[in-house]
């Protein structure tokens, strides 16, 4: 992790004076620390690169090693519908022959160990930006997709079925400098956002789902009275308790969720 430029200074400074003897001035206009800040930013700088040199290739790393959780994800949104899966001879590779990236057509994918067992939960995005489920014949396809790139001996389940739904009900204390209806607005907003960042863990967590609320502009404290989940497979809502899987991967909103609004002023003491 990247140093402070006070920290890179100091240290310039403590090692100078003990490799050299001398004792500079304590001035703090002195040409000799303004050179040493000059030094320190610029290793403080190439520290952030450093920093972020690593991170990308903890990213890429975590994505290309073979036999992962998340190099399964990668390799479930490289699925070309439609297209010939190729064995080169020369590196033992599969691939396909031309990159085609409108055949694409998983766009949702949801990773599950279950324990000798692979479970892999797939949807893709219709015209209108909506997630659903793929087709037979997409499914077909996939799943024949899935059992050549996967690794001999792995038991692999391919699930593409309709959303979950998700309703909650919820009460909102609200700074009243800001109007109900932003606030409102600010609250959809944050939920839509909580819901794009769903992992391919395919988990929802309670606290999270609250703090989701908690982070909308103008709200102060909210108290979580209900949240639920209906799979496709489920006769009706079940409470969430501190998490709960989703059975297809993704959800949406159920149109019977509630937020209440109240200022801060009636939050009782």
């Amino acid at each position: 992790m990247a140093r402070t430029i006070n920290e890179i200074q100091n240290g310039i400074i403590a090692s100078f004076q003990e490799k050299s003897g001398l004792t500079l001035s304590s001035s703090k206009v002195a040409e000799w620390r303004l050179w040493t800040y000059i030094f320190a930013v610029a290793i403080h700088t190439f520290e952030i690169i450093l920093d972020s040199f690593k991170s990308e290739i903890d990213v890429i790393t975590n994505k290309i090693t073979p036999g992962t959780a998340r190099w399964y994800a990668e390799m479930c949104y490289r699925f070309q519908n439609g297209h010939e899966l190729l064995f080169d001879e020369s590196n033992a590779k599969l691939y396909y022959s031309i990159d085609d990236p409108d055949s694409r057509i998983v766009k949702v994918v949801a990773i599950k160990e279950d324990k000798n067992k692979l479970v892999i939960k797939a949807a893709k995005q219709n015209n209108e930006g909506k997630i659903i489920p793929l087709s037979l014949e997409e499914k077909y396809n996939f799943t024949s997709y899935v059992d050549a790139v996967k690794f001999a001996g792995v038991d692999t389940s391919v699930v593409s079925t309709s959303e979950d739904k998700i309703r909650y009900n919820i009460e909102v204390y609200f700074e009243t400098s800001i109007p109900n209806t932003l606030v409102h607005e600010n609250i959809l907003k944050a939920l839509d956002i909580f819901k794009a960042g769903i992992g391919f863990d395919s988990m929802i967590y309670k606290q999270r789902f609250i703090d989701a609320v908690m982070d909308a502009q103008g709200v102060i404290t909210c108290n979580l009275i209900s949240l639920e989940r209906k799979g496709a497979t489920d006769e009706g809502f079940v409470t969430i308790g501190i998490y709960s899987e989703l059975e297809s991967g993704y959800f949406e909103y159920d149109t019977d969720s509630i937020v209440t609004l109240k200022t801060i002023k009636e939050l009782e003491p």
